[in-house]
């Protein structure tokens, strides 16, 4: 015999009524109050992105004319200021070593001008014949610093020996 089945089975009563739309409405709400903070918080970046963006406008508008004008003149005079005195001109010294080793054995050297201000240098020399003149433009010519060597003056002297005069540019 069997005495649960004669036991009357009691009904839980009250916990769906009571539990079921409780959670309902808690979840609801919840989300009602999400999707309100979402809404305030949207509408805060967009006040602080207008503000930024009228006073990026009016930043703008103050940056034009004369102000700006005045500014990069003195960052290019500024710029022109610290190449200068960072030492942009050429070591006179180490282009002379260069120079030299640079002459062919049949040929003297007999001046040598560096000028700074039209960045350029004159070599002047002497050799027997315009040969070894020829070569030693040529081997100038072939050198990274010199450009534009042009041939100043080229003549015989009393003794014989061909005398020349070469100018080049600087390359910076």
């Amino acid at each position: 015999m069997n005495l649960s089945s004669s036991v009357p089975k009691k009904k839980q009563e009250g916990s769906w009524i009571f539990g079921g739309p409780a959670i309902v409405t808690v979840i609801f709400f919840l989300l009602l109050a999400f999707w309100g903070g979402m809404q305030w918080y949207l509408k805060t970046l967009d006040k602080t992105l207008s503000e930024q963006q009228i006073l990026l406008e009016d930043n703008a508008s103050r940056l034009k004319g004369d102000a700006v004008d005045r500014v990069a003149s003195f960052d290019t005079r500024l710029t022109l200021a610290e190449g200068q005195m960072s030492g942009d001109t050429p070591d006179t010294g180490k282009l002379l070593s260069q120079l030299e080793s640079l002459v062919i054995p049949n040929v003297k050297l007999t001046k040598y001008v560096f000028d700074e201000n039209g960045k350029f240098v004159v070599v002047e020399g002497e050799t027997d014949t315009f040969k070894y003149v020829a070569q030693q433009l040529f081997v100038l010519k072939g050198e990274d610093p010199f450009t534009n060597i042009k041939v100043d003056s080229l003549k015989k002297n009393l003794e014989g020996h061909i005398v020349f005069s070469f100018k080049a540019d600087l390359n910076k």
